[in-house]
């Protein structure tokens, strides 16, 4: 979709309203809501960090991002002993307020890594697979047992433009949809799903989220809304169950979290447990 275009969509911000029960918030999480935590960036960066962070530049023809390890404090993408450093005391600040925030985590819920992106976000709306700007899940595994949900927390770190994101259906409202489901079954025909198991979750979501990139009736028809960021503001999403896209957008800090599956508060709803029912329909109807 081209930018232009994004004036001309009506902006659904009804959700922009963070409840005042923090206890639902992992609930609505799970179902494929934005949440808008209401934390100042002046309490984690001075002007001159935030200045800072903005200009950084992937090193190499092949980074577009710049990438903080947790649990080895490695920075890929740039050489910057400053740089490792920020990262990694705000992945400290940051993992201390999503342990508050989401109580019902405590204990499970664990920062893989932060990505720093100073790129203009793609506006092709072109078929490459890599290309943000189509709607697409986060199919993504953590490297601990039971790792299978993925949260990640985006801070738009722009001093003065908004960022632009597209923000389709849940998961389970993307499955319970007639077209959608015959463009990820293909139809019933066998081959594009290899795997009955639900131990092979991952390569059935890697599988399904290129069919989602690929269809050009999910892409097109699907109903979604446009969301607007504004400047310097904070959003979290558990994005392998939540549809999205980047419209626009120059600076962004992402902090990718991984939830164990025991501490969940609906199951039903985890990508694992709906892929599993979503596959094992779509093998009766191929073998029908």
């Amino acid at each position: 979709m081209q930018n232009s275009n994004i004036l001309k969509m009506k902006h659904d911000l009804a959700d922009n309203i963070l409840p005042t029960d923090s206890s639902s918030l992992e609930i609505r999480l799970e179902k494929g809501d934005l949440i808008y935590p209401s934390w100042s960036l002046d309490s984690f960066f001075n002007s001159d960090e935030l200045q800072s962070l903005c200009s950084y530049k992937t090193k190499g023809l092949w980074n577009q991002t710049i990438s903080f390890e947790a649990r080895n404090g490695k920075l890929t993408g740039a050489n910057s002993k400053e740089l490792e450093s920020l990262l990694g005391r705000i992945s400290r600040l940051l993992t201390d307020k999503i342990q508050i925030l989401l109580p019902r985590y405590a204990g499970a819920i664990r920062l893989d890594r932060v990505i720093l992106n100073n790129v203009e976000a793609a506006t092709s709306g072109g078929k490459n697979l890599a290309k943000d700007d189509l709607l697409h899940l986060d199919t993504l595994k953590g490297v601990m047992p039971g790792e299978m949900r993925v949260i990640k927390l985006s801070c738009n770190i722009n001093a003065a433009n908004t960022r632009v994101w597209e923000k389709g259906p849940s998961l389970a409202t993307l499955l319970a949809d007639g077209r959608a489901r015959n463009e990820l079954n293909l139809q019933g025909k066998p081959g594009l799903y290899q795997s009955k198991s639900n131990n092979d979750i991952t390569a059935m979501l890697e599988k399904i989220g290129n069919r989602l990139r690929e269809s050009e009736v999910i892409q097109k028809k699907i109903p979604r809304k446009v969301v607007v960021f504004p400047a310097q503001s904070f959003w979290l999403a558990m994005t392998d169950v939540c549809l999205h896209s980047t419209l626009r957008g120059s600076n962004v800090l992402e902090l990718m979290f991984f939830v164990q599956e025991q501490a969940l508060c609906s199951g039903d709803l985890s990508a694992p447990s709906l892929l599993h029912s979503f596959f094992s329909s779509a093998f009766k109807h191929a073998a029908a």
